[in-house]
């Protein structure tokens, strides 16, 4: 009797180790991975307009986008990617004033680019028709990065996606020349707003960079 039990217990043994060993295909089944949508800007659909309060004139004027391509993980909210402007495209219709924030203000020569990197999307409402998001990343300008949150709204169709959002920039906050002079003032913070049209593709997933 102790001889078959013996026999029983080494015959458990065996079977749970190979249990351990190799253990149902359900068990280490996963769930696949979403695609990661692209999002491709068009620069020629793109609209970066800016204004900045002032006495006594009000100073209207435009950028030009000069690419972006924006990858979004729709499980995790991940994104990475950059939105790149064209610094010297500045064009408010005044040639003094504008070169005066190109060599004095943006310093062009040295900082020939402003952009922004998307890094997570912290909120969104549901992905159909037209919806808010909220996104937060990295806005550099005059060489440094700060973090940065913008708010947009988003409009899906079903091979692009129309995007509007509007924001400050508190530039002089931010280490920039403030152009007041005398009694001649500007606000510190110049309001941007942006509209673009961007094409949708799915790639095979491939895993983000982490930010």
């Amino acid at each position: 009797m102790k001889i078959r039990w013996a026999g029983l217990r080494a015959l458990i043994l065996a079977a749970t180790l190979i249990a351990i060993a190799n253990p149902p295909a359900i068990a280490v089944e996963r769930a696949p991975s979403a695609k990661v949508a692209v999002l491709e800007l068009d620069p020629a659909k793109t609209t970066i307009a800016y204004s900045v309060e002032g006495w006594p004139h009000h100073t209207q004027g435009t950028f030009a986008l000069k690419h972006g391509v924006i990858r979004i993980d729709p499980q995790s909210g991940k994104m990475d990617g950059v939105i790149v402007i064209d610094a010297a495209s500045g064009n408010s219709g005044h040639s003094i004033r504008d070169d005066h924030m190109n060599s004095s203000v943006l310093e062009v020569s040295r900082f020939p680019e402003i952009s922004f990197a998307p890094r997570q999307v912290i909120s969104h409402g549901d992905p159909h028709g037209t919806f808010p998001a909220k996104v937060r990343g990295l806005f550099m300008l005059h060489g440094v990065a700060h973090d940065f949150t913008i708010d947009a709204s988003v409009t899906r169709g079903t091979d692009e996606a129309t995007i509007h959002c509007r924001f400050g920039v508190p530039y002089v906050e931010w280490g920039l020349e403030d152009p007041s002079i005398l009694m001649f003032k500007v606000a510190k913070t110049v309001d941007v707003e942006v509209t673009t049209i961007a094409r949708i593709r799915e790639p095979p997933h491939k895993a983000l960079v982490s930010p």
